[in-house]
């Protein structure tokens, strides 16, 4: 694929290539793509632990020890406003499955159709992602109060080169990586249906964001209904750059300019809006969820009780700080979580990260009005407790 044809164009074409062509492909070509994409899954999951521990712990050191009542508030309103609207997307989408996925229940049960690599390859695992997780909260913690300018710097450096890995290597040939399972899934006789099932999901995800939007905006407008109009009007510059750049970094600086617009003081906007971009992530909150729970019911017709689903909402809004510099890194990073706590095959997770790459515009357009409005929030609590 060349670099100049986008992601989401380039994973289309893959899906296209898939629905179009994947009967003609001999069983030996789908075995050489199914086998490359297993080779690829092998060297993500090699480096998964380090992604996890340097992006959680370097997010944590972003927000140091200055200004802690203001930087302890933006981060309770994130992580309560990530877990609410996870939580949402839960009752929402358990409860309207019968409307999502009418015709999608056969594909329960299908087995694999004997399709095998035509080599097997494995890495060592060198440390479980989950403990790079609990490492990397421990270690952020404690250099935010002791500085230890060496292991910092150090952080900071397998940030940077494990950022340079992932856009620069993993980032460019995610079509292949996706194209073997398609491909496999595609043998399965399964590959029509599944796809034609998730129309109704985007639709549903589309709405979930436009009410969560409008909900949080109205919020931070103390319910004034034309007020919450007007602060969305000025923040819709950044949804429109956010959708077309799908980076919520690139688009810091106009984030910035909106939210001064809405009366936010030029500090706080200047200071909060790179943590948001980071790690408070609406948009994520409503796809993840809900491209988990509709493609775990697909494939094998159970949803996850509300304690699963719950310890799932606890893990995504930790490792949301692992996200920074990533293309697509919303759902990379979970594939871990999915994979351990939901059970999630290989099939599911090509499945899951087509389908969020390919909304990733409008994932992150959401992301990016969703700090606006907590950044309004955040501002008028200041206000209230008169810190400035």
């Amino acid at each position: 694929m060349g670099s100049k044809i986008s992601l989401p164009l380039q994973l289309l074409i893959i899906l296209g290539v898939v629905f179009a062509f994947g009967d003609s492909f001999s069983t030996t070509t789908i075995q050489f793509f199914y086998s490359l994409s297993l080779f690829f899954k092998e060297c993500l999951q090699f480096l998964l632990p380090f992604i996890i521990f340097s992006f959680i712990s370097s997010g944590i050191l972003a927000f140091k020890k200055n200004a802690p009542v203001v930087l302890g508030i933006l981060l309770g309103c994130i992580l309560l406003s990530n877990s609410l609207v996870a939580f949402f997307s839960y009752f929402v989408g358990t409860s309207v499955f019968d409307l999502i996925t009418d015709k999608a229940t056969s594909l329960v049960g299908i087995q694999a159709s004997g399709i095998h690599p035509l080599y097997a390859f494995s890495l060592p695992k060198l440390i479980p992602s989950e403990h790079a997780l609990i490492a990397a909260i421990g270690t952020g913690i404690f250099l935010s109060f002791f500085d230890i300018p060496r292991i910092k710097s150090s952080i900071l450096s397998l940030k940077r080169t494990v950022e340079i890995i992932v856009t620069q290597f993993f980032i460019p040939i995610l079509p292949l990586y996706i194209l073997g399972f398609l491909l496999e899934i595609n043998h399965q006789g399964i590959f029509g249906q599944l796809f034609q099932s998730y129309g109704k999901t985007f639709t549903l995800i589309i709405c979930l964001q436009a009410l969560v939007l409008f909900s949080i905006y109205f919020i931070a407008s103390s319910f004034v209904f034309s007020k919450a109009i007007a602060f969305i009007k000025n923040a819709i510059p950044s949804y429109i750059t956010a959708f077309g750049t799908m980076s919520s970094t690139a688009t810091i600086p106009l984030t910035v300019k909106c939210a001064e617009k809405n009366g936010v003081s030029a500090p706080l906007a200047s200071m909060a809006t790179p943590i948001l971009a980071n790690v408070h992530l609406l948009g994520d909150a409503i796809t993840t969820p809900i491209l988990a729970l509709v493609t775990l019911f697909l494939f094998t017709g159970t949803i996850p009780t509300i304690t699963v689903y719950a310890t799932f909402v606890g893990y995504f809004c930790i490792t949301m700080l692992a996200v920074s510099g990533i293309p697509g890194g919303g759902i990379i990073v979970m594939i871990p979580i999915l994979t351990s706590l939901l059970g999630f095959t290989d099939e599911m997770i090509g499945i899951i990260t087509t389908l969020y790459i390919l909304q990733d515009g409008l994932g992150t357009a959401g992301n990016v009005m969703g700090d606006g409005a907590l950044m309004i929030i955040v501002n008028n609590i200041l206000k209230k407790l008169k810190i400035n």
